[in-house]
């Protein structure tokens, strides 16, 4: 990871001195990452498929809302709460490290912010929280996933911020 972040800083940093797209910054990664990785796994952006069938999209189950105050009801009533919260969506990682047709190689899920997007990162965290957790998501289940965010429009070079994630929880360093 450090290298194909050195390389993108080293020959693209014009991307994000000027806040170019996201989706031009993550095609770059890719390349250098594909540089690392490419000779054991395929390296893709914005991946729509969960193996080969094409109506078979990456999905993954998150909880909406959170449950603020206990509630005093049956076991069965709070599991059909709980259901009820969840919402199952389909996902685009911005970047994969993985083997195409087939999960059993699924190494690396990565989401890109820049730290001009007005989007926050919570649904990012979320999402790579069920990118990496194997009860969530169905086969996808990346060995680890990272939230990169990139620091755009500097005049000078800033180191990003690298979060980390694995079995389906933030990895503190």
């Amino acid at each position: 990871m450090k290298i194909a972040l050195d390389m993108l800083r080293v020959n693209d940093n014009y991307l994000l001195v000027h806040d170019v797209n996201e989706r031009s910054i993550t095609h770059k990664l890719a390349m250098y990452l594909n540089e690392t990785f490419g000779k054991n796994y395929d390296v893709d952006c914005e991946y729509n498929r969960n193996l080969e069938d094409p109506s078979n999209s990456k999905r993954i189950r998150y909880v909406t809302m959170s449950i603020e105050n206990k509630l005093e009801r049956s076991k069965n009533e709070i599991e059909d709460l709980i259901e009820g919260l969840y919402v199952e969506r389909s996902v685009y990682p911005d970047v994969i490290v993985h083997k195409r047709g087939t999960n059993s190689k699924n190494l690396l899920a990565i989401e890109v912010k820049k730290s001009t997007s007005r989007i926050n990162t919570n649904y990012d965290i979320q999402k790579l929280k069920c990118y990496t957790d194997s009860n969530n998501t169905e086969g996808l289940h990346y060995k680890y996933g990272v939230l990169i965010v990139l620091y755009a429009k500097q005049e000078r070079y800033i180191e990003p911020e690298l979060i980390y994630f694995k079995n389906g929880h933030r990895l503190d360093r």
